[in-house]
């Protein structure tokens, strides 16, 4: 879908990391982490965020284990999706390989000289534009 911007979530227990791309789906980048003990709905709140940049399309993060099996966290990712769906259908999903975007994410971040809460509030958001960016990169 040239010409329309993207988005990627990286779900996780304690936060969910946002990043979208640029109109022309070549460039992601960080755009907001949530905090799911701060959000009282966080499917409604990423929802009206992806709708007020006329998104529809979602990259998510899929959690393999190292070997690229499906353990826990592709079950709560999957969950996680279900509920989306329920609640929003007109959204449509797309699976991305997430194995080690939060370390690479963190390794970028400590890089950058971003110290302690600062780097945990903004490591989901760029581990997300690291698997929205490999997915962009898929599609060259």
């Amino acid at each position: 879908m040239p010409g329309k911007k993207l988005a990627a979530l990286d779900i996780g227990t304690v936060r969910i990391g946002i990043a979208l791309s640029d109109d022309a789906q070549k460039i992601a980048m960080p755009h907001c982490t949530i905090h799911l003990k701060n959000s009282t709905d966080p499917i409604t709140e990423i929802a009206s965020l992806l709708q007020s940049e006329g998104i529809t399309q979602i990259v998510v993060g899929w959690p393999l284990e190292l070997d690229g099996t499906e353990g826990k966290a592709v079950r709560r990712t999957k969950q996680f999706i279900a509920r989306f769906k329920q609640q929003y259908p007109e959204f449509r999903f797309k699976k991305q390989d997430e194995r080690l975007t939060s370390v690479a994410a963190e390794n970028a971040l400590m890089e950058m000289e971003t110290q302690g809460s600062d780097r945990k509030n903004h490591v989901d958001s760029m581990a997300a534009s690291l698997i929205l960016q490999m997915y962009l990169d898929s599609l060259r």
